[in-house]
């Protein structure tokens, strides 16, 4: 059942953004109450979903970890860390445009909004279902137990470190590269207690508290000569060109590095607010 879950939120969550996900071998690593994923390629479509003519042109993340606290699943916090994202993106070539591909693009957006509409009215309206094409995907887990869904969210600790995007574009300009790019050091969510003491949860069940740390989010802008594009790195080249030890190049900084942080309480009383 655990191992289903699992699976369940990598191949609808993750599955679209990446190449050759296998879950089959979760529920041997799940007994040792830890998952890992390592270099997966982005696919070539993982941003259809924003309805623009842009692709993935390079890209991959570096190490996905999933750490299950198997003995206690409802209280104990899970852990997902994921190091090294690296994306190259650009708007689509001429020369790779497919009429049939982006009819079929269209067409997978629009199905996608429509199982996003239909999961949240049988949500809220709690009817026995008779599953529809839209929403099988949707129920096929939720008899599990929504408190255990519930509790994973509360208690989900997260932790993205060494994050890079590019969108290059050598088509608006004939040979001059334009390079809008976002680093961000590392992006972590903690549950906390009344106090903000990351890791633990208190004793107010109407309330839940999020402490949340930015480090070091940059945006730059930079003109490139076509040579200096990354869409057609290799993974290692790319890890090589993106990663941190890139970071002594001299971007013109629309954001130079900062970072921030927010306490986050919800209300999550069922009686309403006053």
């Amino acid at each position: 059942m655990l191992e289903g879950l699992v699976a369940w939120v990598l191949n609808n969550y993750l599955g679209k953004y990446v190449e050759n996900l296998n879950t089959d071998q979760l529920s041997i690593a799940l007994l040792q109450g830890a998952v890992e994923l390592e270099n997966l390629p982005l696919r070539k479509d993982a941003l259809r979903h924003v309805g623009l003519p842009i692709e993935v042109r390079a890209g991959f993340i570096g190490k996905i970890r999933l750490k299950v606290p198997v003995s206690q699943i409802r209280s104990a916090p899970w852990e997902i860390s994921i190091d090294q994202l690296y994306l190259v993106a650009g708007p689509v070539r001429l020369s790779d445009w497919d009429e049939e591909g982006e009819e079929h693009a269209v067409y997978e957006y629009k199905l996608s909004l429509l199982d996003a509409i239909e999961a949240r009215w049988r949500s809220e309206t709690d009817t026995a279902p008779e599953y529809s094409y839209y929403a099988s995907s949707y129920s096929s887990w939720l008899g599990y137990g929504t408190s255990l869904v519930t509790n994973i969210v509360e208690n989900l600790q997260l932790k993205i470190s060494d994050v890079h995007f590019r969108y290059e574009d050598e088509l608006t300009v004939p040979g001059c590269g334009v390079v809008l790019g976002l680093q961000v050091e590392s992006l972590t969510a903690h549950s906390c207690d009344e106090s903000w003491t990351p890791g633990s949860v208190g004793k107010d069940s109407n309330n839940s508290f999020k402490l949340l740390q930015l480090n070091n989010l940059a945006i730059y802008w930079d003109n490139v000569s076509t040579e200096q594009m990354m869409s057609d790195l290799s993974i290692p080249e790319l890890s090589a060109a993106m990663g941190k030890k890139s970071s002594d190049v001299n971007h013109n900084y629309l954001l130079v590095p900062v970072s921030a942080q927010a306490q986050v309480k919800r209300n999550r009383s069922e009686h309403p607010l006053r």
